[in-house]
């Protein structure tokens, strides 16, 4: 029993560090924060396009925080953070940014394994 609650009390806190600072930038996407939007138009991507996929983090990292829509944020994640590894390599970006979306994702799946021993 005790394993199962300091698993469950880590599983809560990976969620937090990872659904906090998505939430900023999601948000920052879906408002077009100025350096959001200098990144997305030197890449190549419209403002609609920002927006749309800022939207879709937000739901997405909503949906991490309920068992039932878990497994649906992290296919949308692994989509979105291959899309962001191709888009930084394709841009030839610099190495932080190319090993960021590598970091969350390994984040992620940390999260997801650690899902299917609390539930």
């Amino acid at each position: 029993m005790q394993k199962k609650i300091i698993i469950t009390i880590v599983y809560w806190l990976l969620v937090a560090a990872f659904v906090i600072p998505g939430y900023l930038f999601g948000f920052q996407k879906l408002f077009a924060e100025p350096r959001k939007l200098a990144d997305f138009t030197r890449w190549g991507y419209s403002t609609a396009s920002m927006r749309f996929l800022g939207l879709g983090e937000i739901a997405a990292l909503t949906s991490l925080l309920f068992t039932a829509t878990r497994y649906a944020c992290f296919i949308f994640f692994c989509i979105i953070l291959a899309g962001a590894i191709y888009t930084h390599t394709k841009n030839n970006d610099g190495k932080k940014q190319m090993m960021t979306p590598i970091i969350v994702w390994a984040h992620m799946a940390v999260i997801f394994i650690l899902s299917n021993f609390i539930n």
